[in-house]
C-alpha cells in the first residue's frame, strides 16, 4: 500500500506542476496572474523555501540575484544579529498587508492585472493592488509594472518596478547591504 500511496502522491505533483507550467506559457498576462495567486496562498517570509518554490516563475537572473541576497543576508546577519535585514518585511512582490475598514468588515486589497505590452521575448503587464472605493478615501491603488520574459518557451519574470526610484533588480544588486 505504501508503495501505491507514493506513486499516487508523486502523479498528482507532476500533474499540479504541469498545470501551473501550462499556465505560464500561454501570456504574460497568465503569467503574472498565476504568479500572484501561487504567492498569495503561501508565506511571504524572505527565505530560500519561498524563492525556491516560486522558482518556476522568475527569470533565471532574478533566481540568482534572489540567491546571493540570501548569502548577503546571512553575512550580515552574523555580524548584526538583532537587525532586520533588508527584506525583513518579506518577499517583494505586493505591498503591505493592511487592511480597511468597510461596513465592519476589514477589506484586503484585491489585484487587477493588465498586459501592457508584448514585444518579441519581453512583455510588461501592471499588478494594480486597490482597496474597494468605500476604503480608498483618496489613497490611490498601489501600481506595479512587471517585467517579463520568454525563456524557454514560457513567460517568466524579470524585474518588478515599484513606481519609485528603484526596481527590484536594482535593490537585489545595491552595493551596500
Amino acid at each position: 500500500m505504501p508503495n501505491i500511496r507514493h506513486t499516487f502522491l508523486l502523479i498528482t505533483a507532476i500533474a499540479l506542476l504541469s498545470l501551473a507550467s501550462l499556465a505560464q506559457q500561454s501570456t504574460p498576462k497568465a503569467a503574472v496572474e498565476s504568479f500572484y495567486k501561487f504567492d498569495s496562498s503561501h508565506s511571504q517570509a524572505f527565505n530560500r523555501a519561498n524563492i525556491d518554490a516560486r522558482r518556476a516563475w522568475f527569470a533565471p537572473d532574478l533566481y540568482n540575484l534572489f540567491q546571493n541576497e540570501l548569502r548577503r543576508e546571512a553575512a550580515y546577519l552574523k555580524k548584526n544579529p538583532t537587525d532586520k535585514p533588508y527584506f525583513g518585511d518579506g518577499l517583494p512582490f505586493r505591498p503591505y498587508d493592511e487592511t480597511c475598514n468597510a461596513g465592519g468588515k476589514n477589506v484586503r486589497r484585491s489585484l487587477t492585472v493588465k498586459q501592457e505590452f508584448m514585444k518579441g521575448s519581453r512583455a510588461a503587464a501592471t499588478a494594480t493592488f486597490a482597496y474597494p472605493k468605500v476604503c480608498t478615501d483618496g489613497d490611490d491603488p498601489v501600481v506595479y509594472t512587471i517585467g517579463l520574459i520568454k525563456a524557454n518557451g514560457r513567460w517568466v519574470i524579470d524585474d518588478v518596478n515599484y513606481g519609485e526610484d528603484t526596481t527590484l533588480k536594482q535593490r537585489l544588486k545595491r552595493a551596500e547591504y
